[in-house]
């Protein structure tokens, strides 16, 4: 590059509309109206924002869990549908890049995805957070390499984790190895760390970690957790083990690992911004670059990026499955 991108970006904290999406995907909206206004060419989103994310997975047992993961998968994203739709007309009209987490509906099956749309509006690809951890594999599916992008824009080069997949190091080689610059962390909420040893969130120390080591500037967004997400659930407990009401901790970390950011309260929703200059990554890469001139030849990693479906049908549906289709069909017409 002889001009590299100076721009600003957007890190939301916010809690979703919980277990509705339609009404969440509306506030999703008005946040990313709300960044464009305020300059953004980028905003991101936490972990799993349309609906909401799955707390009862680690706090009940799985048969009485099953109401809630009912009301999430009628609440769940699906591509093509009515609520992608609304965010590509919203990429649009506020000629902004989002990324946006869902719980997204394929077949029978729910899965933990990053949304990315640009400032056409249109929907340029996802990620799949390729291992759900915990209890959330009750939840959501596997995701695989096929879907694991880096976008290639006028912004810079994009992508993005969620939640645990930043403790992961190949994972983080797989993305350094795409030269990504601008990264979107989407996370959950967090308890507080233990004040007598730090006052950092375990999302805040693993996104400036993130950023250290792939030189990229990190978007790092987080729910928080409210009263209304508690009665929803059934006042499930033990609460206070896993989650505070509260517990936002967005921010946007610099290449250098540095927080570029003031810290909202934790129980506060809003954005907070801070201008992006790519440039900054070139004197970082000059020091470490781990998929580039700071590697090792002797140890080296395989990505595939080949769609691993499950089911490959090939061939065209015999004459009776077509001919049943249409029976079907003029059934319903009548």
């Amino acid at each position: 590059m002889k001009k590299y991108p100076n721009f600003k970006a957007a890190a939301v904290q916010a809690a979703p509309v919980f277990l509705d999406a339609e009404a969440t995907t509306e506030k999703a909206c008005e946040l990313i109206s709300e960044a464009a206004a305020n300059g953004a060419k980028l905003i991101g989103f936490p972990e799993g924002f349309i609906s909401g994310y799955p707390w009862w997975v680690w706090l009940t047992d799985p048969i009485s869990g099953s109401p809630l993961q009912q009301q999430l998968m009628e609440n769940a994203v699906e591509i093509p549908g009515p609520l992608v739709k609304k965010l590509s007309e919203c990429a649009r009209q506020n000629n902004i890049y989002v990324c946006i987490s869902v719980s997204e509906k394929e077949g029978g099956s729910l899965y933990l995805t990053q949304l990315w749309f640009n400032p056409l509006g249109d929907l340029i690809g996802k990620h799949r957070k390729m291992k759900p951890s915990g209890g959330e594999r009750l939840i959501w599916g596997d995701g695989e390499a096929s879907m694991m992008p880096v976008f290639d824009t006028e912004i810079g080069r994009l992508g993005g984790l969620q939640c645990w997949e930043h403790w992961i190091p190949l994972n983080i080689q797989a993305m350094n190895a795409q030269n990504e610059q601008v990264h979107v962390a989407s996370w959950p909420c967090f308890v507080p760390g233990d004040e007598a040893l730090t006052s950092e969130q375990p999302n805040e120390i693993s996104a400036r970690y993130y950023a250290l080591a792939t030189q990229s500037y990190v978007i790092s967004c987080t729910q928080i957790h409210t009263q209304e997400i508690y009665e929803k659930m059934g006042k499930l407990p033990p609460y206070e083990a896993f989650v505070e009401f509260g517990g936002g901790d967005a921010c946007i970390i610099g290449p250098n690992g540095k927080i570029l950011t003031e810290k909202l309260p934790r129980d506060t929703e809003g954005i907070v911004y801070a201008q992006i200059d790519l440039e900054k990554i070139v004197d970082c890469k000059y020091q470490i670059d781990p998929a580039g001139h700071y590697s090792n030849k002797t140890l080296s990693m395989t990505v595939n990026r080949t769609p691993c479906p499950v089911v490959s049908f090939i061939g065209e549906p015999s004459s009776s499955s077509i001919k049943y289709e249409c029976i079907q069909k003029c059934d319903e017409a009548k």
